[in-house]
C-alpha cells in the first residue's frame, strides 16, 4: 500500500497507530454485549470509548497511519461512530472473520504498514481505556517513539492508585532514562495480597496494554516465538491475509511476543488511565452524590450508600444499599456487593453454560441500516420493533422457517415481495409468507418505524437467506 502524502504539520506523520476494537466486556454485564460491547457504550458522557480513543489518537496521528481492527459483528457500528470525528477513517477499518486475541488482530494492521519502510513505528492502543491528560499521554508517546526508533519495544506502566486484582503488572528493572525503567517481568491479575504487597513497595506499575515498537523488530520477534504465526503472515502474497484467519492460534500480545523480550522499556506514565474494566472502576470514576451513590438513569433512591445504581429499562427502586452494585438493563438486572464485583464474569460463564441470549445482544440490536428491539418472545413468535434510518434498506432476503407481519408505526416504507414493490404509511400492513423474497427501504428524510411479527417454528437470526445487500454481507 503506497504512503499518502501529508503537510508537515500533520500530527505524527511518520507513525503509525492501531486501535484494537474487539472484545466482549463481560465484566460489565449487562450493559456490554458480546454484540454491543464496552468500547462501544458511553459510559462516561456523550462519546463512546472507542470515539474517545479515536479522537486522542488523532490529536497525535495523521489520520492515514491510523487503523482499527474489529469484528464483523461490530464493523458497522464502528465505522458509524468513527465517522462522527472523522470521515475518512471509516475506510480503515480492519475487519477479522473471528476473534483470535490481540496478536493477530495486531498483525492485520500491521499488513497495511509493513510496507512503509524498516524504520516505521507502530502504536497499539485498546479502545476501550479512559484517559483524560491528553497532553500527558502525548508526550508519553513521543517518548516512546524515541526508544522504539533505537529498537526497543515499549509499553507504558501507570502508577497503581489502589490494589487491583483485575489488572495486570509490569515489574520494573533498573532506570534507563528520565520516567524509564526496563521490564523485569510481567504478572498477570494477582490476588489481592499480592497486589497490596506491589502498590505498598512500588515495585510495579499496572499494565496499561499499551505498546509502541518498530514494524520489522516486531516481526522479528513474531518469527522468532510463532512459527505459526509467522507462517500465516508469509502467505499472504498467495491469498488474503484473513483467509487463513480461523486456524491460527489464539493468542494475545502479551503472552505470544512480550514476554519472550528482554529489550523492553516502560515509559512510567505521566497520565492518569483506567480500563473501565469492572463496576467498581465506574463506581470510583463516577459523579457521587451527597451519600457517595452514582447514580444513571431512572432510579429511585432512599437511604443508600457508597453504590453504584445503574437503570437503562424502567423504573430501578433501591432502599438502604451500602457498598452495592445493581445494574438494570431491560431484560436483565445484576446486583452485587461492591467486594464481589471481580464475580461478574462468573456470572457471563454461567448464562453461556445455560445458551442464554443475554450474554450475546441487547433487547435493541444495532444494525448498519438502523436497529431492532426484540418486545415479546414466545416458543413460536416474536414481536419486534424496527426503526430504519432515512434512506437505508435492508438486504433483499427470504426465511425459511418464519412468515412476517409488517405493520408501519411512523413514517414511509417501500416494501418488496416477490419483486412487487408497494409503498406504506402509517397503520399500513403487509404480509410476508415463508420462502417469499422480501426487502424493506426507508425512502423518507424521517425515521421509518415498523412492528414486526414472526411466526413459525423456528425464529433465530440465521434464518436469513440473504440475495443482494448494500453492506457487503452477502457471502459468496
Amino acid at each position: 500500500m503506497s504512503k499518502e502524502q501529508h503537510p508537515k504539520e500533520s500530527p505524527g506523520a511518520g507513525r503509525h497507530a492501531i486501535i484494537l476494537a474487539g472484545g466482549s466486556g463481560t465484566r460489565l454485564w449487562p450493559l456490554s454485549r458480546n454484540l454491543f460491547p464496552k468500547q462501544l457504550l458511553a459510559l462516561d458522557g456523550e462519546r463512546t470509548l472507542l470515539q474517545q480513543t479515536v479522537a486522542r489518537v488523532l490529536s497525535a496521528f495523521a489520520p492515514a497511519n491510523i487503523w482499527v481492527v474489529t469484528n464483523e459483528e461490530h464493523v458497522f457500528e464502528v465505522r458509524k461512530q468513527i465517522a462522527v470525528l472523522h470521515e475518512g477513517l471509516g475506510s480503515q477499518v480492519l475487519t477479522e472473520p473471528m476473534g483470535r486475541n490481540t496478536l493477530p488482530a495486531i498483525m492485520l494492521g500491521l499488513e497495511h504498514i509493513s510496507g512503509e519502510g524498516d524504520d516505521a513505528t507502530v502504536a497499539v492502543f485498546p479502545s476501550d481505556h479512559l484517559i483524560k491528560d491528553e497532553a500527558g499521554w502525548a508526550g508519553a508517546v513521543s517518548l516512546a517513539a524515541e526508544l522504539a526508533a533505537d529498537g526497543r519495544f515499549v509499553t507504558f506502566g501507570v502508577t497503581p492508585r489502589s490494589a487491583e486484582t483485575g489488572y495486570g503488572y509490569i515489574a520494573l528493572g533498573r532506570e534507563i532514562g528520565k520516567n524509564v525503567r526496563e521490564a523485569d517481568g510481567f504478572v498477570e491479575k494477582p490476588d489481592m495480597s499480592t497486589a497490596e504487597a506491589f502498590v505498598r513497595d512500588g515495585s510495579h506499575l499496572w499494565n496499561s496494554g499499551m505498546f509502541l515498537f518498530r514494524a520489522r523488530d516486531f516481526l522479528k520477534a513474531v518469527a522468532e516465538h510463532q512459527p505459526e504465526l509467522w507462517d500465516w503472515w508469509l502467505a499472504r502474497e498467495d491469498r488474503p491475509l484473513v483467509d487463513g484467519y480461523r486456524d491460527i492460534p489464539n493468542i494475545s500480545v502479551d503472552y505470544g511476543v512480550v514476554e519472550h523480550l528482554d529489550n523492553i522499556a516502560v515509559v512510567c506514565g505521566g497520565f492518569d488511565w483506567d480500563d473501565l474494566g469492572s463496576w467498581e472502576a465506574m463506581y470510583r470514576l463516577g459523579d457521587k452524590d451527597g451519600q457517595g451513590n452514582v447514580v444513571q438513569g431512572d432510579v429511585l433512591v432512599m437511604d443508600c450508600r457508597n453504590s453504584l445504581l445503574i437503570s437503562e429499562g424502567g423504573k430501578l427502586a433501591a432502599v438502604g444499599l451500602e457498598d452495592m452494585i445493581m445494574v438494570q438493563t431491560r431484560d436483565a438486572t445484576l446486583a452485587c456487593p461492591m467486594s464481589h464485583v471481580q464475580r461478574v464474569k462468573e456470572v457471563v460463564d454461567e448464562l453461556k453454560a445455560e445458551g442464554s441470549s443475554l450474554v450475546e445482544s441487547h433487547p435493541t440490536v444495532k444494525r448498519p441500516w438502523g436497529s431492532y428491539c426484540v418486545l415479546e418472545e414466545g416458543p413460536h413468535y416474536k414481536i419486534k420493533r424496527i426503526e430504519v434510518i432515512p434512506g437505508a434498506r435492508l438486504s433483499a432476503q427470504m426465511h425459511h422457517h418464519r412468515s412476517e407481519h409488517w405493520v408501519v408505526v411512523d413514517g414511509t416504507a417501500v416494501v418488496e415481495v416477490d419483486d412487487v414493490e408497494r409503498t406504506l404509511v402509517e397503520n399500513q400492513s403487509v404480509d410476508i409468507p415463508k420462502t417469499a423474497k422480501h426487502r424493506l427501504g426507508n425512502p423518507g428524510k424521517v425515521p421509518l418505524e415498523i412492528i414486526e411479527i414472526q411466526s413459525g417454528p423456528y425464529l433465530e437470526e440465521d434464518d436469513i437467506v440473504r440475495f443482494d445487500d448494500v453492506y457487503g454481507r452477502v457471502k459468496n
